[in-house]
């Protein structure tokens, strides 16, 4: 309602007399409206509570809309007198001040031709006959193993051609309804032809905007959470199938262990048994594959603690050589690749590695071409047996000069050449391996590597092995296999070093037949009780004051009082005692080391042994005459010199991961980096992927 002030103005107006006077009007306070204006008002009330919808401005009662008013109702920030002002001020501007009169000529701007506006139908065909190209990649058929990358799932395969009929269609002019539904026609063998003609324009147009297709997921979700999927019960599982030995892993025994032992340790409920088929699906996701075995590390004692350890120092002391040795590459690793400029007194070090392998007669291929039915009958067991001992070097493979060769060849057997023992090893060493080094690398230091088996870490027969001596003294002639040498020890007095001898000999008065009187001097080992009381170190008793024995049978020396024969073990002369193959090579200039144990993958000879014993199968006729005749063909067509330096740089691999990872299982996955990375530096060389 308008204010009171204005209503009274409208009163006035409406009732001027004929002489253009006002009637006197009421006090404020007095002031009301008509009868007739009252009825109105409440006619209107009425129909306003009968119907909400209606609304009327009680305003429209107060005030006549058809009076002609000298003022807007409203302001609208522009005054009539503002109006005229800038009217005014804007007839009085000089024309001289304008950039016409100034030489300046406004040309108007030149509308180029628009591009012609397309529909959005017309923009989906253009994108459509873009990406029609790629989607042919999708539907073609594979022709040769070449495109096998490209070979994709079924479901995939039936969303690209429905799309690319979808296409096709849209194309020749078919609307998106009618183009929809004829490709699912094609494509689905279904009913639901509307359903799948939706889902074909969602998809196009997915395709459209991306480039490819969500992967399809309907299906391969998992329906509930197995509890092999708890990180503890899994780490119990896997440890438990690492305990076993790979023979003897299997379905059944790792189910049993499961529903044995660990569903009532770790749930303590009864379960329904676990399926095998989920089990084989949980130890795939945990990298493990029922497969053939193959040759490539042996785990069975791989990592044991003292091996770890072992390896550890022996990995960063053999990269210590490799700085100073030659590596080689090219296709047929013909280029040397020498070490940096080493300090004076240095010399170039050469790997020498050893082995021995064992070729029979009868050692034939296992796998062959056979008809249906066909058996084909092999010769039962081995047959005769040719050993071969073998040196290498990566720079000449097998070294010869004229017929002075690092092989040699060995029939072991009873009737035959018999043994192959560490005297056979070190005549090798000295008579052909030491030789042939020097004469061919004459300012080098060999590093002989040999793995860790009995022979190679066999004591001199004069060497200090406690365990070959006895507690007490006891006669000892010289036709004795093991007659000891004299030792230098540091006395505990004097701290002096001192010479020790192990024998004396020993006057022995003894009566003839006749009674007459005889003196005969014998010759006696003094036993382990005196050399430890010539040392002073002569005790009796354990920690726990029990007496001395020579061996208390612990295997190792954990504790060194705890016999005689240890705690001479522990002495500084027994316990620095050396091979005989160390002291023949320390001897001579050079350098002796040994392979961890388990660590076969560190000697590339093995790798020497693999080729040439498939050479000897596939040329084998079971008789030993054939074998002996052709042994040298086979062993050098497999120690053809690019392959030698192949496999020494896949085992130089080997090494370096192990110098860099704690855990053997990783080594694998590090030497394949290796071989797929590409070094700038020159002394980085790298085995080629496709000879992995």
């Amino acid at each position: 309602m308008p204010p009171l002030n204005a209503r009274k103005r409208d009163y006035l107006k409406k009732h001027r007399n004929e002489t253009n006077q006002s009637v006197p009007h009421l006090r404020d306070q007095d002031w009301d409206m008509s009868d007739s204006e009252l009825i109105e008002l409440s006619n209107i009330t009425e129909m306003r509570n009968a119907d909400p919808t209606i609304s009327i401005s009680i305003n429209n009662v107060l005030l006549d809309n058809n009076v002609k008013r000298n003022r807007p109702l409203s302001y609208s920030k522009i005054s009539r007198s503002t109006h005229w002002r800038r009217e005014k001020e804007a007839k009085s501007v000089n024309d001289k001040g304008k950039l016409e009169s100034f030489g300046f000529v406004f040309i108007a701007p030149v509308v180029e031709a628009s591009s012609p506006i397309l529909s959005k139908n017309e923009i989906q065909l253009l994108r459509i006959q873009e990406m029609l190209p790629k989607l042919q990649m999708y539907v073609k058929p594979v022709m040769n193993s070449k495109d096998k990358e490209n070979t994709i799932e079924r479901y995939s395969f039936m969303q690209y051609s429905s799309i690319y009929t979808y296409f096709i269609k849209r194309i020749e002019g078919i609307p998106i309804t009618l183009a929809s539904r004829e490709a699912a026609r094609i494509h689905w063998a279904d009913n639901n032809v509307a359903y799948r003609a939706m889902t074909i324009v969602k998809w196009a147009k997915e395709y459209l905007s991306q480039g490819v297709l969500s992967r399809h997921r309907q299906g391969v979700h998992s329906k509930r959470k197995s509890f092999l999927n708890d990180a503890d019960i899994k780490e119990m599982v896997l440890e438990e199938i690492r305990r076993m030995k790979p023979a003897e892993r299997s379905l059944v025994t790792i189910k049993r262990f499961i529903d044995e032992v660990v569903i009532p340790s770790k749930l303590g409920v009864i379960m329904q048994p676990i399926p095998e088929s989920t089990l084989s699906n949980y130890l795939h996701e945990w990298d493990y594959v029922y497969r053939k075995n193959k040759k490539t590390i042996y785990f069975d004692g791989h990592e044991r603690e003292d091996v770890v350890e072992y390896r550890n120092v022996w990995s960063k002391r053999m990269l210590e050589y490799m700085e100073k040795m030659d590596f080689y590459s090219g296709e047929t690793e013909e280029d040397v690749l020498e070490p940096n400029a080493l300090p004076e007194g240095e010399r170039k070090c050469v790997f020498v590695t050893h082995d021995e392998s064992t070729f029979y007669a009868n050692d034939g291929k296992n796998d062959m071409w056979l008809a249906d039915g066909e058996n084909y009958i092999r010769k039962k067991g081995p047959g005769l047996s040719i050993m071969v001992s073998e040196f290498q070097w990566p720079c000449h493979g097998t070294m010869k000069i004229q017929k002075w060769s690092s092989r040699k060849l060995f029939k072991a057997g009873t009737a035959r050449d018999g043994w192959w023992t560490s005297k056979h090893m070190v005549e090798q060493l000295k008579e052909d391996a030491i030789g042939l080094f020097e004469a061919l690398h004459p300012n080098c230091v060999a590093v002989f590597l040999f793995d860790n088996s009995s022979n190679h870490g066999a004591f001199a027969d004069d060497a200090l092995v406690a365990s070959r001596m006895t507690l007490n003294e006891k006669p000892s002639p010289l036709s004795e296999k093991f007659q000891f040498r004299d030792t230098v020890y540091i006395s505990r007095f004097t701290d002096m070093e001192e010479v020790q001898s192990f024998y004396y000999e020993k006057e022995i008065k003894k009566r003839d037949k006749k009674g007459n009187l005889k003196t005969k001097k014998v010759r006696y080992f003094k036993g382990i009780r005196k050399i430890l009381e010539e040392r002073s170190l002569w005790i009796g008793h354990d920690l726990e004051g029990k007496k001395w024995k020579l061996h208390c049978g612990a295997p190792d020396r954990v504790n060194p009082i705890c016999c005689a024969l240890h705690f001479l073990e522990n002495c500084p002369d027994f316990k620095n005692q050396k091979s005989v193959l160390e002291e023949v090579i320390i001897t001579s200039g050079h350098i002796f080391e040994l392979y961890p144990k388990y660590h076969c993958e560190c000697n590339w000879i093995e790798m020497y042994w693999g080729a040439a014993k498939r050479e000897a199968r596939l040329k084998c006729d079971y008789t030993f005459k054939s074998l002996e005749e052709n042994i040298d063909s086979f062993l050098d067509k497999a120690g053809d010199l690019a392959h030698i330096r192949r496999y020494f740089r896949r085992s130089m691999d080997f090494i370096e991961a192990y110098s860099r990872c704690t855990d053997g299982r990783e080594v694998v996955q590090v030497v394949k980096k290796f071989v797929e990375k590409k070094y700038l530096s020159h002394r980085k060389v790298r085995v080629p992927s496709d000879l992995v």
